[in-house]
């Protein structure tokens, strides 16, 4: 299970740059029609504007989960057994990877136009990234887990190693389910998964402050 959704972020994270990389090469070539001159499709502010931050992005998310990997390699090579720790850095770095690949790419095709609809140009074959959403565990459940675990953690006075906005979204949370009922859980549904988006922003930072120091 855990390798296997090591293996589905690598896959979502590949997707995505692959289908960048074939989206700017023919954007680098495709002249647009404008009064003065013809700028290539890729000058249009908005499409540079997010082949950088997609870029970049990529490249961090890489990162992070090549950290992820080479401790589970680490543990496994030596019949170990992940710990707590890990085992959420994997559930994370999951996540990330194909919730991010997901948005990149919607965001990419609604910048290209027609190209988009054109067969062989990777974009009809998006679905991909919906069977990697749910493969070795849906986001939504994994994101679930990891806000009960980091509130069990708040309510047991657990939870120093929270960052102040996961604190603070934690007594949020924690008075809405006080004073809610018995479906105040699902009722605060929103807070539940801006705790679990926290949750992973900090994960993500810690691993990938850990990978540049190797």
């Amino acid at each position: 299970l855990l390798t296997g959704r090591v293996a589905v972020a690598q896959a979502a994270l590949a997707f995505a740059r692959k289908l960048y990389d074939q989206t700017r090469s023919y954007t680098e070539h495709k002249r647009c029609w404008a009064p003065t001159h013809e700028p290539m499709l890729a000058e249009i502010p908005q499409l540079r504007s997010l082949y950088s931050e997609a870029y970049n992005t990529l490249d961090n998310l890489d990162r992070f989960l090549g950290s992820v990997e080479s401790s589970l390699s680490t543990v496994l090579i030596k019949d170990g057994i992940p710990d707590t720790d890990l085992v959420q850095a994997i559930a994370v770095s999951k996540v990330q990877a194909v919730e991010t690949a997901i948005s990149l790419c919607f965001r990419l095709k609604q910048e290209v136009g027609s190209y988009a609809l054109m067969g062989g140009t990777g974009f009809e074959h998006l679905d991909f990234l919906q069977c990697c959403k749910f493969a070795e565990g849906d986001s939504r459940i994994l994101m679930q887990k990891m806000a009960r675990d980091t509130m069990r953690a708040f309510s047991k006075n657990k939870g120093s190693h929270l960052s102040p906005p996961e604190t603070e979204q934690c007594g949020k949370l924690a008075a809405a389910l006080k004073n809610g009922g018995k479906d105040a859980w699902n009722d605060n549904w929103e807070m539940v998964y801006e705790l679990a988006a926290l949750v992973q922003l900090r994960i993500v930072k810690a691993w990938t402050a850990t990978s540049a120091k190797l």
